[in-house]
């Protein structure tokens, strides 16, 4: 018993001791690792240090941001202003023919056609081409082209349109303040013509600013002549104009009651062939005898405008004797 108490105590004391030894051996080579570190620091000092460049990335310039108005103080965002539609002073406007003679029908007639164009599969699709372009365009672009714009789209070329390249004044059937049906080609034809189209009240002072110009300037020359061109697209602004017909020719000169006309209906395709944009404000065009467009102008005349509209005039008047 004694025997084997010994033995136990032994190989206690060995175990000890070989774990003592295994940390002492550890202890040494942390310190000699330690000892290697210390001596390399100095030469690692002495070497030149390289700054290293970094390349930064080239700046892109972002956009300024967007400043959005708001209506009034309420949240919603202001519509943004589409490009104004407009031609190239000078272009030729016009259709490429000259305007036959309009068929003038009687009321009952006007109505049966009316009632085939109903059935008709091919005024249906045109029609219907129709409706899907309104439904493209805002109610209120023309007046918000307005109050971003300016109510004039260009100034006016200072030169003619060449005769080679003008084109024909398309025709329109019109009542004149006398009660006569007339054609405004018809009415052109022969003569060196103003001719001026409003759509709206607003309009009326800018053909003014042409019609009041020619007319001192030409007072009393014979082939010239002014003729302003009233249209109402709208059936229920049509239907008010018609019982407004005393006031205007209480307020229309008499001698130009015959050249003073009323469209009342639609003239999508007409404004379109004429190049005008915004049926707010008014238009001014010169016509020669054989009816062609030979120069055009819009919103209010300007004294430079003035001047070139009555030089060109007179060039014409010249050229048709």
């Amino acid at each position: 018993m004694n025997l084997l108490r010994r033995d136990t105590l032994y190989m206690a004391g060995r175990l000890s001791q070989i774990s003592l030894g295994r940390s002492l051996h550890s202890s040494r080579m942390l310190l000699d690792v330690k000892d290697k570190e210390s001596s390399q620091k100095p030469a690692d000092s002495k070497k030149p240090k390289v700054e290293e460049t970094k390349e930064e990335p080239p700046k892109v310039e972002e956009p300024p941001a967007e400043k959005i108005e708001y209506i009034g103080n309420t949240r919603f965002p202001r519509p943004r202003p589409k490009p104004r539609k407009t031609i190239r002073p000078g272009e030729a406007v016009g259709q490429q023919v000259p305007a036959g003679k309009l068929e003038h029908m009687p009321l009952k007639e006007k109505i049966d056609k009316k009632f085939r164009d109903i059935l008709s599969p091919e005024k249906n699709l045109e029609s219907r081409a129709r409706i899907i372009r309104e439904i493209g365009e805002s109610h209120w672009q023309n007046i918000l082209d307005l109050r971003n714009n300016g109510d004039k789209l260009f100034e006016a070329p200072a030169e003619l349109i060449p005769a080679t390249t003008a084109r024909y004044l398309p025709n329109l059937e019109c009542k004149s303040l006398t009660g006569s049906t007339v054609d405004i080609a018809e009415l052109c034809r022969g003569k060196t013509t103003l001719l001026t189209m409003e759509f709206v009240k607003f309009a009326e002072k800018h053909t003014l600013s042409y019609i009041n110009v020619f007319e001192k300037a030409f007072e009393g020359r014979g082939k010239v002549q002014v003729v302003q061109v009233n249209i109402e697209e709208n059936w229920a602004k049509a239907a008010v104009l018609r019982m407004c017909l005393p006031y205007v020719r209480r307020n229309v000169p008499k001698h130009r009651h015959d050249t003073y006309v009323l469209h009342y209906g639609g003239v999508e395709a007409l404004r379109n062939t004429l190049g005008i944009a915004n049926p707010l404000i008014g238009y001014a065009f010169l016509v020669d005898s054989k009816t062609r467009v030979r120069w055009y102008a819009n919103g209010e005349a300007v004294q430079s405008e003035g001047a070139t509209m009555l030089t060109l005039a007179d060039t014409l008047i010249r050229k048709a004797k």
